[in-house]
C-alpha cells in the first residue's frame, strides 16, 4: 500500500506538527498490524520536511507500534531529493529509541 504525503497535506511543505498528525492518522487507518502489510509514505513532490513533522508521523507509529513494527512495514520512499530527510529522519528515530535522554536533555536545556 501508497500512501502519499502531498495528498494529504495539499501541500509541498510537510513542516507543522499538525502534518504530522494528519499523515499518522491516514497510515494508523490504513496499517492494519495483523495483516502485516507494508506501508509505503510517498515523499514524491514533497520540498520540505521538518524533525517536527517527522516526529509528529514516524515518532508516534513507533510508540504506537514499536521498531520493529515501523522498521519492517512501514517506509518513507522518493524523499532523495529532500534536503537532510535521511539525517532528520535519523534524528528522529535516535530520539524515539534514547528517549529517556532526550527528555532528560530538554528539561535541562528548558530549566
Amino acid at each position: 500500500m501508497k500512501i502519499s504525503v502531498i495528498d494529504i497535506l495539499n501541500s509541498s511543505n510537510a513542516s507543522l506538527h499538525d502534518d504530522g498528525i494528519k499523515v499518522y492518522n491516514e497510515i494508523r487507518r490504513n496499517f492494519n498490524s495483523s495483516q502485516k502489510e507494508e506501508v509505503e509514505v510517498d515523499f514524491s513532490d514533497i520540498k520540505r520536511c521538518s524533525t517536527l513533522f517527522l516526529n509528529a508521523s514516524f515518532g508516534k507509529l513507533l510508540a504506537d507500534f514499536g521498531e520493529e513494527e515501523v522498521k519492517k512495514y512501514i517506509h518513507p520512499v522518493s524523499y532523495t531529493h529532500i534536503l537532510n530527510f535521511t539525517h532528520k529522519y535519523s534524528d528522529m528515530w535516535d530520539n524515539f529509541v534514547n528517549k529517556e535522554n532526550y527528555q532528560a536533555y530538554r528539561e535541562e536545556a528548558l530549566a
